[in-house]
């Protein structure tokens, strides 16, 4: 029931942010509310894992997810210092990949895999944060397309690898003819 109240907000959040987004005006200011909106994500779902496991009392969830972050923004600076790729923006050389997404997706999935049942009826809301973290990144001019899906794929693995399950949960991506299939399965 707890894990109910605290990610009720969350919820709200979200959509508020989409409705903001939504409703934002043409030109520059769009481009920066994108840009607030993935800095938001970026630091608001990695909070949320870390509150969670505080919240619990899960010392080593803490540490998996210090872990796991570090291994995505570590892996994520390494790519983009490794391989010189211009912003859609011209801003910089550092396009690939998108670390912004990668935390979203390493917070998202620690929580998904440490967590899996307790917090069940939010995972897909969490996943659409995630993704709407990818999404803005593109919107603001900051990242391309694979840029965002290497920064999901490299925040995904990094939490797979170093969380350990408490409750179930488990989604998992394979490439299918059209693309790449997404799975989602809770024991019930």
């Amino acid at each position: 029931m707890l894990f109910c109240i605290r990610f009720h907000w969350f919820r709200h959040l979200c959509c508020g942010l989409l409705a903001c987004l939504a409703l934002g005006s043409a030109g520059a200011q769009t481009v920066d509310k994108w840009n607030n909106a993935s800095h938001v994500l970026a630091v608001g779902l990695p909070m949320l894992a870390a509150g969670t496991a505080f919240k619990e009392g899960d010392a080593a969830g803490l540490q998996q997810l210090t872990l796991t972050l570090a291994s995505a923004v570590g892996a994520a600076e390494l790519l983009k210092r490794t391989i010189p790729a211009q912003r859609p923006d011209g801003s910089d050389d550092k396009s690939f990949p998108s670390g912004h997404t990668a935390v979203a997706f390493a917070a998202v999935r620690f929580m998904d895999k440490r967590y899996g049942g307790a917090i069940a009826p939010y995972t897909p809301w969490l996943y659409a944060a995630a993704g709407l973290t990818g999404l803005a990144r593109v919107e603001a001019h900051k990242h391309y397309w694979h840029d965002v899906a290497a920064g999901a794929l490299l925040g995904w693995g990094a939490a797979n690898w170093w969380a350990e399950p408490i409750q179930g949960g488990q989604m998992t991506v394979l490439p299918s003819s059209q693309g790449v299939a997404v799975f989602w399965r809770r024991a019930w």
